[in-house]
Formats: structure tokens, sequence, C-alpha cells
């Protein structure tokens, strides 16, 4: 798997800035979708560094370590110390683990990065970005490869897999093509085709125990 490089900006950070309002920092989506997309997005961001890969045991889909060097970042090393200690969970089991903290999480680390102002009095209304241009960043150029029908990045396509997984593609896209999705989807690395399957059936199972 071609890997990204670690100075550019992250998956999960990327996600995050789609996710939210610019101007509220309010989420665009229920927080446990938003929860299980950003859980989702971590666990990409170990795929995508080739540290982590998605292997089959006993009928269950699960993570397999390729690579335990301790990434930099205190987020995503949290989260490969937790698969390393424990490799018989299944992939989705690991989702629904860190959706419980994942939008704190990822806050906290974009914060300390000096992407989000710090919380407020109020942390309910949520945090905004310091830079509006910046957060719009990341769906704008999605939206722009689609308006002209180019092929996006590795990690711009992982990005765009989770919107639609997480059901956001319908809050922030411009246009929604079905061909693009599928054929963008498709050149995506099996692991990473694998990861947003699992996590549009987690969405699904949240959609449902919510009814």
């Amino acid at each position: 798997m071609v890997e990204v490089d670690l100075s550019g900006p992250r998956l999960a950070d990327d996600l995050f800035f789609v996710m939210h309002d610019n101007r509220t920092g309010r989420t665009r989506l229920h927080a446990r979708l938003t929860g299980l997309g950003l859980a989702a997005a971590v666990l990409g961001e170990l795929m995508l560094t080739g540290q982590i890969t998605v292997g089959s045991a006993a009928g269950q889909t699960r993570l397999v370590v390729v690579d335990a060097t301790p990434p930099g970042d205190a987020l995503t090393r949290a989260a490969l110390n937790h698969i390393v200690a424990e490799p018989s969970h299944r992939l989705r089991t690991w989702l629904q683990f860190l959706a419980r903290t994942a939008r704190a999480d990822v806050a906290s680390r974009m914060t300390a990065g000096g992407l989000l102002r710090p919380p407020g009095r109020r942390p309910s209304r949520g945090q905004v970005p310091v830079d509006v241009n910046v957060a719009a960043w990341p769906v704008g150029r999605v939206n722009l490869a689609i308006q002209r029908r180019e092929p996006l990045n590795l990690q711009d396509g992982v990005l765009l897999g989770l919107l639609v997984a997480t059901g956001g593609n319908q809050l922030v896209l411009w246009e929604q093509n079905p061909a693009y999705l599928a054929d963008s989807n498709a050149a995506l690395p099996a692991p990473l085709q694998e990861l947003i399957a699992q996590t549009e059936a987690a969405i699904g199972d949240a959609v449902i125990t919510r009814r």
C-alpha cells in the first residue's frame, strides 16, 4: 500500500472538519454516527501509514498489526497500543470501542495542533476552526474533484468513502454521482475498502438501534 506523507493533513482531522459546521462547531450528524466515522478515520490513518491492515480469522474481519512502531501522535499511538494488546477483536468491535471518545479525542489533537479554538465556557456549542478556509478545504477539494471528474488521492478517497458510509455525503457534496463514488471506492486498496464497508455496516446498526 502507498503510504501517506505524515507531514500533510491527517484523515481524521479532515473528516472532523467536514462533519462539523465551520461557524458553530456543531456536528452535522448524530453524535453516534460522527463517533463511528471518526473512529474509522483514526484506524484509516494507521492503515494509510502502513501500520495495520485487515485480515480474516475464523470467518471474522480483524485488524492485523504490520508495524508496531509507536506513531508520533498520542491519538493513533493509543489506538495502535490497544490493537497490539488485544489482537483478537473484530474490526467492528474496534470501531465501536474507539467511537465512544473519538470526537473528543480528535478535537483534542486538533486543538493542540492549532486547528480548533479551545472550548469555551459552553462546550456543547462545539469548537470552531481557527481558520475557516483551512476547515473548508477538505470538502472543497473533494467536491472539486467530483465536479471535474478527477481521481482522488488515496487519503481523499478514504475521506469520501467514509462520508458515504456515514451518510455525510448527502449533506456536504455539491452533487451526488453514484458512478464516481463507486469508482473512487473501487480504486482503493482492499483493506481500506473493507474499513469503509465495516463502517457502513456499523452505521446501519447504530441507526437501527436508535429506532
